[in-house]
């Protein structure tokens, strides 16, 4: 799959199929809704599903006909809310025949709430592969059908398969040049068949205004986010990696504003700048949590750290960095939520994703601005480890400085204290720097001038690291391959990271 050899997918079928002829898509009660057919494909935007747990998950689209023109409400005119019927099954197969549907019912797409659906899909079997898709109402009696999305559910407590999965971070599209770069880590993820979910750990966009972003000034308005979502989301490979695949989403700084730290927001105008982008991010992704509350002048949140647990192999913390940010990095809830989770977790590999690196030398923008919690979250790290060195195998994932590099948490930020865990810093999805790595004591590799997707394997007996990235983000047929993955044997000591040497043939 390539970008450049990809032709935008629209995914228009008349209602000769005899589909809702059936009768059985299950409709919500009351009166009827004030709408008119929509006038256009609504679902340019794809699906995508997130938020898997064992027995349900959450699968979205949003209508946009136009999603790249507000003027005309991204192509729904003076449509105020939407029917959207959906469906749930096995198999694909399965979706055309009504009594093999798992679960179906019919949503409201509302023109506050841009035209997204959510929907909480609950009662599924654990650790199985679903498919899913939506359709609505066309004018003069057509059905527009949305693209078939697949996804999958979380594996059950006890169950000692691997899980596999991807972490993404920085993706920009838009060059300082003016040109665009390519998502060539995409184009590879959307290929996969044996990855199980993906992380997107921050910075899903950038805000800043650049010649090939859409609008090419920086944004603030709520359409200029919701614009935003459009243009990257119209990026084929990366719309297949939401068809393929569960995702789960944190935001870093970039989804909002440079740099911003939502503990203390400088006065109302960055305080309605901030409830407009997090509005954005919950119409835009497959969240769990309801919406995040009126656009005012106090500051709203959506409570979006959450553990991920898959099988007895994986337990995963996504940390939000950016929302709590002031006098705390996490806020108390928040801190005391994910120091019991380190306390108590007994999964073979305890994984804590944070879109900034806890590595000392990860800049000052991050864990490190905030020595406090980072101590705290090191000590029980060391003590856990110290007390269960069998069976408590601590790794790191974060991303955000642009470069992918396998590196260590230190107890404390010294270049002599002991190492507390494996880091994992991602490479990312196409934002450049000028930063330069090279291995040293702590450093055991960087991935300079790099760029794609982090695949993290947890396996029974170990954990591997393998960087799939290409150096080519300036050219549309330009690729990305995996590189030698890293390995980290179950009940090893921090610092013992390794790299199988290449067998020659």
């Amino acid at each position: 799959m390539n970008e450049a050899g990809l032709d935008r997918r629209r995914f228009l079928t008349l209602a000769g199929a005899g589909l809702l002829a059936a009768g059985t898509v299950a409709t919500t009660s009351g009166p009827a809704l004030a709408m008119s057919p929509v006038d256009g494909d609504p679902f340019t935007l794809g699906v995508a599903s997130g938020d898997a747990l064992t027995d349900r998950v959450v699968i979205w689209t949003r209508l946009a006909p136009e999603p790249l023109d507000p003027s005309t409400r991204f192509g729904m005119g003076d449509l105020t809310d939407v029917p959207v019927r959906w469906r749930l099954a096995r198999t694909e197969s399965h979706l055309g025949a009504p009594s093999k549907w798992i679960a179906s019912g019919e949503a409201v797409a509302f023109a506050d709430n841009g035209f997204s659906v959510h929907v909480d899909v609950a009662g599924l079997d654990a650790g199985r592969r679903y498919f899913y898709e939506f359709e609505v109402d066309g004018p003069d009696g057509t059905v527009f059908r949305s693209p078939i999305g697949r996804t999958h559910t979380a594996f059950a407590a006890g169950d000692d398969r691997t899980a596999r999965f991807a972490v993404v971070t920085c993706q920009n599209i838009a060059r300082a040049d003016g040109g665009e770069f390519y998502f060539h880590g995409h184009d590879h993820l959307a290929g996969r068949e044996d990855i199980d979910f993906v992380v997107f750990l921050g910075d899903y966009f950038y805000e800043f205004g650049r010649g090939a972003h859409v609008p090419p000034r920086e944004i603030s308005s709520l359409d200029d986010y919701r614009t935003r979502y459009g243009q990257y989301k119209l990026r084929d490979s990366l719309r297949e990696v939401h068809r393929r695949f569960p995702v789960y989403v944190m935001p870093d700084d970039h989804e909002f504003f440079n740099d911003y730290r939502g503990g203390d927001l400088g006065g109302v105008g960055q305080v309605r700048r901030f409830n407009r982008a997090l509005q954005a991010l919950w119409e835009n992704m497959p969240l769990r949590n309801g919406h995040p509350g009126p656009l005012g002048d106090t500051k709203n949140d959506l409570a979006l750290y959450r553990r991920i647990a898959w099988g007895t192999n994986l337990d995963l913390y996504l940390t939000d960095v950016r929302q709590y940010r002031g006098p705390s990095l996490l806020g108390n809830a928040q801190t005391d939520d994910l120091l019991d989770w380190l306390r108590t977790t007994t999964a073979t590999w305890t994984a804590l994703a944070t879109p900034t690196p806890i590595w000392w030398n990860g800049g000052n923008n991050g864990w490190n601005a905030f020595t406090g919690v980072r101590d705290r979250v090191t000590a029980v790290l060391e003590e856990r480890k110290a007390a269960t060195p069998a069976t408590f195998n601590p790794v790191v994932l974060s991303g955000d400085i642009h470069c992918g590099i396998v590196t260590h948490v230190r107890r404390f930020r010294d270049h002599t204290s002991p190492f507390v865990a494996t880091e994992f810093i991602n490479a990312p999805m196409t934002s450049q720097s000028s930063n330069q790595f090279l291995p040293d004591d702590e450093i055991r590799g960087a991935y300079n001038g790099m760029y794609g997707y982090m695949e993290c394997i947890a396996e029974p007996t170990g954990w591997k690291v393998r960087y799939v990235v290409g150096n080519q983000t300036d050219d549309p047929n330009g690729t990305a391959t995996g590189e030698l993955p890293w390995h980290l044997d179950a009940g090893a000591a921090p610092g013992t990271v390794y790299q199988p040497v290449r067998q020659e043939a």
